[in-house]
């Protein structure tokens, strides 16, 4: 059935039309969100924050980077005293939005290691023209270390040594989805429908590639689950993070020593390939609305998936990477000490109490298990020398 709401803007019916008339919903997603001229990301359409159209862990104030920061000196210490060949090491952001988290964690590693920070600089991987004009914007100013732009390509012929974060990144790389209709699996794809002189688009069913046949096969060791689940409905759809084990591999070569945080949407495979979730875990945002309609506004909202864990881990282990450990971002940040910073707040509700309240509730939303706690943080570290030991604070007893 035609949404008529779901119409497509001009430039995309020429890129769907250079195609033969259909795309698949991979290629979709990489354009609207993608395309140099029109997407979402690399035009710099997209706002993040309480006024945007979504808000990220970062936006709400900076005491994400304040707390993840305590992790991010005990990695960078512990790189320093294990005796690498490194004189430098590197904080890689990758996918850094507006630039605030990169700006606050180096504001905050100078605050908590003051000697560290001249030892440190700082690397932002973004692909986006777009994005990059705001975040220079941003980090521009820090004063005292050595920031830069990179690309991984550029990277892997440079490695580094230190900490990369990958903050809600994962979730907006272009996915494969799977159709099972009838005992058969379909690649979705997307295509134009002519309806009264406007172009509209619809899904359809394609071929699937010889790499989503591959993933089927692997899918029961990957997942740890029957794949497909049982009693499906027909027509039950779910996504295939297909570029994520390439970003795993890509990373291995970018990294000499050091650790990788993975923060992002992120559920086991039980839940995420359950016969209920019959429309699979993609939405699309907009002005801080969440809608299941993900052909609508093509080229003007943000489109979001989350991570399976199990396959997420395993493709990092197919790379060379070693697990550390995982978690939800409310205990993480329970543990790196949360809590005093509430308690904190008692101090200065009496110099300015709606800054107070204000930063309350800041906090507290980075913790909702509703929202922002549900996040999950995977850790996984890179060495050469197989003795290299980085602590894991963030997985300890929240501090009281």
């Amino acid at each position: 059935m035609i949404d008529p709401t779901a119409r497509c803007p001009k430039w995309l019916i020429d890129r769907i039309g250079d195609s033969g008339g259909s795309i698949s919903f991979y290629r979709y997603m990489d354009l609207v969100l993608n395309d140099p001229d029109n997407g979402v990301y690399s035009t710099g359409k997209l706002n993040i924050g309480k006024n945007g159209d979504f808000c990220t862990s970062p936006s709400l104030s900076n005491d994400f980077a304040r707390l993840l920061a305590i992790q991010v000196v005990d990695w960078l210490l512990d790189l320093e005293k294990s005796g690498i060949d490194s004189k430098l090491l590197s904080l890689v952001e990758i996918g850094p939005g507006e630039g605030t988290l990169s700006r606050d964690l180096i504001v905050a590693i100078a605050e908590i290691a003051p000697a560290l920070i001249c030892k440190v600089e700082l690397v932002l991987v973004e692909l986006n023209v777009g994005m990059r004009r705001r975040q220079e914007k941003v980090v521009n100013n820090l004063e005292g270390i050595n920031c830069r732009w990179s690309s991984i390509e550029d990277l892997i012929l440079r490695p580094v040594t230190g900490v990369v974060i990958a903050n809600e990144v994962l979730d907006a790389f272009p996915v494969e989805r799977l159709v099972f209709n009838d005992n058969k699996v379909f690649r979705q794809g997307v295509s134009l429908k002519k309806i009264n002189d406007e172009y509209s688009l619809e899904f359809v069913d394609l071929k699937p590639t010889s790499k989503i046949i591959k993933f089927l096969k692997e899918s029961k060791s990957l997942l740890k689950i029957e794949f497909p689940p049982k009693d499906i409905c027909n027509r039950w759809v779910t996504e295939w993070h297909c570029d994520v084990p390439s970003w795993f591999g890509n990373l291995s070569k970018v990294l000499i020593d050091g650790a990788l945080l993975v923060v992002d949407y992120a559920m086991e495979s039980k839940r995420y390939y359950n016969a209920m979730r019959q429309d699979g875990t993609l939405i699309s945002y907009r002005n801080h609305v969440a809608n299941p309609n993900v052909l609508k506004d093509a080229g003007l909202c943000d489109l979001t998936t989350h991570l399976c864990i199990e396959s997420t881990i395993n493709y990092a282990l197919f790379n060379g990477w070693k697990f550390m450990g995982e978690t939800r971002q409310g205990q993480a940040l329970l543990a790196l000490g949360l809590s005093t910073f509430l308690y904190s707040l008692q101090n200065n509700i009496n110099n300015d109490l709606s800054a107070a309240l204000n930063r309350r509730e800041s906090l507290l939303r980075l913790v909702d298990p509703i929202g922002l706690g549900d996040f999950r943080w995977l850790a996984f570290q890179k060495d050469n020398s197989d003795d290299l030991i980085l602590g894991k604070r963030f997985l300890e007893e929240p501090i009281s």
